[in-house]
This record gives C-alpha cells, structure tokens and sequence, in this order.
C-alpha cells in the first residue's frame, strides 16, 4: 500500500514559535513506523509545499494528515484535495484536535478519525484495509461507513510503556534535516522519551489527550535513539523530561559512558529541577545547552489560577540553579487577556531582573479541549480555529485592544542582553547566532504583526466563509462507540 502522511503548514499569518523552532514531524516518523512493510512518504509541508505533485507522481492508496487546533482548516484542505486528485483514495487524520473535537473532520472526504496516539491505531487501520475486513475492529477510530454515517468505535488507552513502539522512521525526512530547528541549534533532532503528564493546568490538553496516564521509554530504548541520531543537537520533547530523576540520572550516565559527544535541549518544570539540582549538574556536564521552562507569570495568584501547583520562589531557585551550570534558558510566560499596563511592567521588571536570556510571551488561550475552554466558551470573540494560537486575544481585553498588543509585543524589545553577549564571550553563543536572535526579536516586537490575525481588529474578523466547526455549535456531543449508542 503507497500511504501519504502529511505534515500542514504553518499559518502564514502567525509569528512568534515558529520562528524559534521548527521540529521535526515525529508523531508522523512513529506513525510511519508502524508500517515498515508499506510503501510510506513523508510529506512536510512547512518544507515541501507540492501537495500536488506529490498526489500526481505517488500516486497514494492512503492520505493520513496530523493537526493542532490552527492547522484544522488546512488539514480539511489536504484531505478534500485528496479526494480531489484520486476519488477512491483513503483518507485519514489523527492528532490532539482530531481526537478532542473529532466533529470537525467528520466531513463527506474524510473517511477515518484516529484518536489519541497515533501509533496505536494507525497499524491496525492499515492492516485491515489492506486485508478488507471491518473497520468495527479497530480500536480508537472513527469511520465513515457506505451510508456515509460515522461510527465510532470503542476506546483502549495503551497502558504499556513505549517499548512497544519501533523507533522513528527519520530517514523519510532526510532530505529536510537541516530544516530542522531548536532555537539556534540547526540541524536538530527531536526525541520523545515519554508520553503523558500528571499535572492539570487549565490551558494544556496534554493531560486530557493522554487521559491522565503517563507512560516512559526504557534507558535502552533511549539510548538506541540517541546512538542512531545523525545531528550533533538533541532535544528531548517529553513536557517534563526530567519528571523521572532515576531514569534520566542513568541516561546521562550512560551518554558520558559511550562517549556520545553532542548537545541537548529539553523541557522541564521548575520543581524537578529544584528536587535534583545535581541532575542538572550532570547534564550539562554532557552537553545540555538549552532548558524550556514552563515558568508561566511573575505572580503566585496567576500561577493559581491556572492550576500549575509550583510557586514563583520554586522559578527563582530553578533559575539560578540553570544559570549556575550554564544553562541557556528559554522561559515560557503566559499573558493573560485580562492584563493592565502596571501587570506587563512587573513581567517585563521581572525578566530583566532573572536575566532570562531567551523568552515566549503567548496569551493565555481557551484550546478546544481544555478545562479553561469549557470555562470561558461563553467569552470567544470567535469561531475561527486560526486565531487559536496562543498569539492573539479570543476574549475580551480589559486594555484596548491594540493596546494590549503593543504591550505585549514591547515585552521582547526590553530584554537584558547580558547573559547573550556573555554567553557569547564563552563560545556558547557565535555572533551569527546573535545576529539571528535579534531578526527574531525584531519580529516578534513588532506590534502591528499582531493585528492581522486579531479576532477583533484583523482581516478574518467577521468572516463566513469558514467551514462549521464544533465550537460554533451550540452543544458539543462527544462521540459514543455504537454498543453505547444502542444501550
């Protein structure tokens, strides 16, 4: 079977994450290798934008597209030209906004629904297309049947570990590995040792998509990955990689070990670094350049209110704990709608302060899925999908609007340059690299970039012309497997 997985393109409207990294399409690699009998291409359209050609000359059985929340309308486009190209190819789309709102993919071209991990769906689908039995037998699917009804089909969360799982099939995106990207490191390569998060915060659908359950990759397992990697960058794309302090002190033995002379980048929250300091410590000792900390807001009412169970005195000592072994840190704060102009001051006092060399300013956003979704649903400004990307206000702001946008914007133009050109003078840092970073600030401190994909403000605002999505609708009606339905 020649099968087709697809990766969308980002919003060409968006800035901010895209322009610090760009990671590989690994929920598709695993995806892939699933199949290792099939005939599998890899299609990345943030790289290679000829979707057609790819139809034309491929020729596919399968077309299998991933999504997030703002890349839905492209994903339906994909599929829908699937459909276009070869009526009788089989289409199918998974990810973390299929499975949490399925409803919006449940259209005339689409023909299956995977939900939750991919890898656990994707081979049985194949496995019974390929020998034309009934897609009533496999689990966590939604399917299209020949009176265009959908069916969902029971749910099995996975409950072992990720053993199970081959590695990634990187070499389908060879050709796009220096693409690739993890703040100034190019080429990277992303490995995820982990599934799943026990935490709760309200903006994040991780938990929710994983159904509360968290799953670890053996030290062999991850160190068979990292052996084969072929870039002299890795980062570990787990939410807290270093959640499991046992494990991750044996990996870094075990790097020190076999000699493997690279860099890491990973994400982590701040409480596990305060617990193992010494696990830092030996880390960077092998290599770790760059650490994603969650650290969210200077005040511990907002860290609260969104249900992150740390404290900001738990950042500070995380902070200095990173900086003390020469870490680079790229901290994530949340800008909550609701903000005046005395509450952006005391950020932006507070980053300078820590000397936070590298930061994410995103808007606290209600992503269908989440527990904040189901709190502010009455509020949205907005249906569409698009605006959902942590960069643009879908509730009221209590300043005006471009106001708020200046503000947050401005946030990147008053940065403490210090620790850069320190880093610099180390040789952690070239002067290139620098020169990049400051394009990117540049960018993102733009205001008025911020303003074309307002709700409110810019040019989609008030648009019809946008497929029905769930969040239009007045009730969402979670999809019930058909023993259910009947009962």
């Amino acid at each position: 079977m020649r099968i087709l997985l697809v990766q969308p393109d980002y919003n060409p409207r968006a800035v901010g994450y895209r322009l610090l990294a760009m990671p590989e399409p690994l929920a598709l690699e695993l995806v892939a290798a699933m199949v290792p009998e099939q005939d599998v291409h890899i299609l990345d359209l943030r790289v290679d934008p000829h979707f057609d050609e790819a139809m034309m000359s491929f020729k596919p059985d399968l077309v299998a597209v991933t999504a997030l929340t703002t890349e839905v309308y492209v994903a339906q486009e994909i599929l829908q030209k699937a459909k276009q190209h070869r009526p009788n190819v089989f289409t199918a789309v998974g990810g973390h906004h299929a499975t949490l709102l399925p409803e919006d993919f449940q259209l005339p071209y689409v023909d299956a629904i995977c939900l939750g991990e991919g890898e656990f769906v994707f081979g049985r689908l194949v496995e019974t297309l390929e020998t034309k039995r009934d897609l009533r037998g496999v689990p966590n699917l939604i399917w299209r049947d020949t009176d265009d009804q959908f069916v969902c089909n029971g749910r099995d969360v996975p409950k072992t570990g990720g053993e199970s799982i081959p590695h990634p099939r990187r070499d389908l995106v060879a050709k796009n590995r220096d693409a690739y990207s993890w703040l100034y490191e190019r080429p990277d390569t992303s490995i995820a040792t982990g599934r799943g998060c026990p935490y709760r915060c309200n903006f994040c659908s991780v938990w929710q998509f994983y159904h509360g359950t968290i799953r670890q990759m053996s030290v062999e397992y991850v160190l068979e990955e990292i052996q084969a990697v072929e870039t002299g960058y890795v980062t570990f794309v787990d939410d807290n990689f270093l959640s499991n302090p046992r494990r991750e002190s044996e990996i870094a033995e075990r790097i020190k070990a076999e000699g493997l002379q690279l860099h890491f980048g990973m994400e982590c929250r701040t409480d596990s670094i305060v617990r193992h300091p010494e696990l830092i410590e030996k880390w960077a000792n092998i290599g770790l350049k760059h650490v994603l900390l969650g650290l969210e807001s200077a005040s511990d009412e907002m860290l609260v209110s969104i249900n992150k169970h740390n404290t900001v005195q738990t950042n500070n000592e995380a902070i200095h704990i990173l900086q003390a072994n020469g870490v680079m840190i790229w901290g994530a704060f949340i800008i909550e709608p609701n903000w005046t102009v005395e509450q952006f001051k005391a950020l932006q006092e507070y980053v300078y302060d820590k000397k936070i060399s590298h930061t994410q300013f995103t808007v606290l956003t209600p992503l269908p899925g989440t527990q904040l979704y189901h709190e502010k649903r009455a509020d949205l400004l907005t249906n569409d999908y698009t605006c959902f990307d942590a960069l643009h206000a879908v509730v009221p702001t209590r300043l005006p609007r471009e106001q708020f946008y200046q503000h947050l914007a401005s946030l990147y133009l008053k940065l403490n340059t210090e620790p850069i050109y320190e880093y610099v003078r180390q040789g952690r840092l070239t002067m290139d690299q620098v020169r990049f970073g400051h394009r990117i600030l540049k960018q993102l401190g733009r205001w008025e970039a911020y303003l074309e994909g307002d709700p409110v403000l810019g040019r989609r605002s008030g648009t019809t012309g946008l497929k029905p999505t769930a969040i239009s609708k007045q009730e969402i009606v979670p999809c019930q497997p058909e023993s259910k339905k009947r009962s």
